[in-house]
């Protein structure tokens, strides 16, 4: 009879080294994430201040951050939704994150209040206001730097693997 053995102490250690490197990676993927949303939250702010948006305070750029995925799956930088004040000397209390979506996509004009209708003649040719699109200009440049953070994170996660 014959007999065929293997060692597995080289099949063990692989595997103990592959349980290791899986197990980093939820905090490799969290830190890349977190890199990556500061990087876009920059391009988001060059694109409003690029839109030809008077914001002398930089209040809009400021509302702008980013917000990782719940499962960590992605991050995104949007308005936060806190109140502001809005409108003629601040009479208004609007979302941050309406007040956002107002600029980026544009909105209606209102129109005249019905009551005099006889009298009112609207001088106003306009119906909507055209929006600034200024998350759809910082989009590209966001797709890029998201790859390169993307080929980064593997790099990142080959060094660690051929560390073990």
């Amino acid at each position: 009879m014959q007999e065929f053995t293997v060692d597995t102490a080289g099949w063990n250690a692989f595997w103990d080294r592959w349980k290791n490197t899986i197990d980093k990676i939820p905090g490799l993927k969290e830190a890349m994430l977190e890199k990556l949303g500061g990087r876009v939250q920059g391009t988001v702010r060059e694109a409003v201040d690029r839109s030809g948006l008077n914001d002398s305070r930089g209040r809009v750029k400021l509302w702008q951050n980013p917000h990782v995925g719940e499962g960590r799956g992605y991050v995104a930088v949007r308005s936060d939704s806190v109140e502001v004040a809005a409108g003629y000397k601040d009479r208004q209390v609007l979302n941050a994150g309406a007040l956002t979506n107002f600029l980026s996509s544009g909105h209606k004009v209102r129109g005249p209040s019905g009551r005099a209708k006889k009298r009112y003649h609207p001088r106003a040719r306009m119906t909507r206001v055209n929006g600034l699109d200024f998350y759809g200009k910082a989009k590209a440049e966001s797709e890029k730097i998201a790859i390169q953070e993307a080929e980064d994170f593997l790099r990142r996660l080959t060094v660690t693997e051929l560390k073990l």
